[in-house]
């Protein structure tokens, strides 16, 4: 079973490489990099200051346990965060959101949740490869001739960041996903990689506000923002039942959308299938238990709502290549 380490005893443990000068790490300027202690991971984080109000964060672990970290409180005013997940996950649980969230490679999340308390959790044994961008609300603000036509909530996110709560996830489109390639490989040095850093990350803010402005619904409708309501409900619904989940008709109904607007909202709004989403969260589920607790397979696959320890396993065989029985021993 895979240790679990909070935000406080790792902080503690870094302490004390650095006290007995155990830890690769330097400061040069803007620019924090540290490579992990084995005993916590395998791999680095960076954090670079590319301009005031524009900061780039790259880390690239693989930990060696599970690791919980606690945010008391996020500043107010938040700066607006850029997130993007080229490898692993998190599970974020933000008392501003609906739910526990699951951050996945692939995707990127636009956030800013001032004044919410959050617990982040990420997996053991797993490469977690995550590009962050945070950008001050003053540095938005000159931006925002640039991005009137996205939608009212991110404008106002961007116009009022001490109050608006804003979370948005969206698929890492293959322009994006070069210049974060080249983000990770920058093949400069000195104030030359700085400026370098910053054009390519200026570049994928633009490429990313494109597409908000194109994908997100606009909640200046307020028919469009009542429907996306209705669907983050019917996944809160699908959630909530995973193991008897409703049929697509029964779903529909109860959040009072028809089966065609809600289809179409689940591809526009998480990317996928409503079932296909369904599919996703149990395997998601399945990973976090195989990880955390004693359950053996069997219960396991009746805990996520699989008749059958068959049908489990030839599903998570499907989706991750491996058994859950390698799974858990990589795991463990």
């Amino acid at each position: 079973m895979a240790k679990v380490l909070t935000g406080a005893e790792v902080r503690e443990i870094m302490s004390e490489y650095r006290a007995n000068r155990e830890i690769s790490e330097y400061r040069e300027g803007v620019e924090h990099f540290v490579r992990s202690p084995a005993e916590l991971a395998r791999g680095y984080g960076r954090d670079i200051q590319l301009r005031p109000g524009l900061t780039l964060n790259v880390m690239d672990f693989e930990k060696h346990q599970i690791h919980r970290y606690r945010v008391r409180q996020h500043p107010q005013p938040m700066p607006l965060t850029f997130s993007y997940y080229l490898a692993g996950g998190c599970r974020v649980n933000n008392d501003g959101l609906d739910g526990e969230v699951e951050e996945v490679a692939g995707k990127s999340y636009v956030y800013c949740l001032p004044n919410t308390a959050e617990l982040e959790e990420y997996p053991c044994g797993q490469r977690i490869c995550r590009i962050h961008i945070r950008v001050a609300p003053e540095l938005m603000q000159g931006f925002c001739d640039r991005t009137h036509p996205l939608p009212t909530d991110i404008r106002t996110a961007i116009e009022q960041p001490k109050q608006t709560l804003l979370y948005y996830a969206c698929r890492i489109t293959p322009a994006q996903q070069q210049i974060l390639q080249q983000i990770l490989d920058w093949p400069y040095h000195g104030s030359i990689r700085k400026l370098y850093l910053e054009s390519k990350v200026l570049e994928l803010l633009a490429l990313q506000l494109d597409n908000l402005a194109t994908q997100v619904p606009s909640s200046g409708s307020s028919s469009k923002a009542r429907d996306l309501d209705r669907i983050y409900e019917a996944r809160d619904i699908l959630i909530h039942n995973a193991v008897n989940p409703p049929s697509l008709s029964e779903l529909s109904r109860q959040v009072h959308l028809n089966e065609h607007k809600l289809t179409q909202g689940f591809r526009q709004v998480f990317d996928n299938t409503v079932f296909g989403y369904l599919h996703d969260h149990r395997m998601q589920q399945a990973c976090h238990l195989l990880q955390t607790s004693s359950l053996n397979i069997q219960e396991i696959a009746h805990s996520i709502g699989y008749a059958s320890r068959s049908s489990f396993v030839a599903a998570f065989k499907k989706r991750y290549k491996l058994a859950p029985s390698q799974y858990l021993k990589q795991a463990s």
